[in-house]
């Protein structure tokens, strides 16, 4: 369980990582981000038993070839090391 308290969803716990912590690093650029992939949070299905085994706040992000490299270094300096109490890297 996480370090703060109360279980949140994996699809919340995204959303808020997104909102709060990804998009601003990515305001600059046109991007699409989503939560893409296999697990029991990508179909809302996860509970407080899936935080022990590959869960956590993390997402794909789409933008276009031109800005990848400066995009990709806007994450990678501005990312915490973690966010809700889960580790981010």
């Amino acid at each position: 369980m996480s370090e703060m308290g109360a279980f949140v969803p994996g699809l919340e716990l995204n959303a808020q990582f997104y909102a709060e912590v990804v998009a601003p690093l990515l305001a600059r650029w046109p991007h699409a981000a989503a939560r893409l992939g296999t697990g029991s949070e990508v179909l809302g299905f996860d509970t407080e038993r899936s935080t022990d085994h590959g869960w956590g706040p993390r997402l794909t992000v789409l933008v276009d070839a031109g800005a990848l490299d400066a995009a990709a270094g806007a994450i990678e300096t501005g990312l915490p090391d973690s966010f809700g109490g889960w580790p981010v890297r």
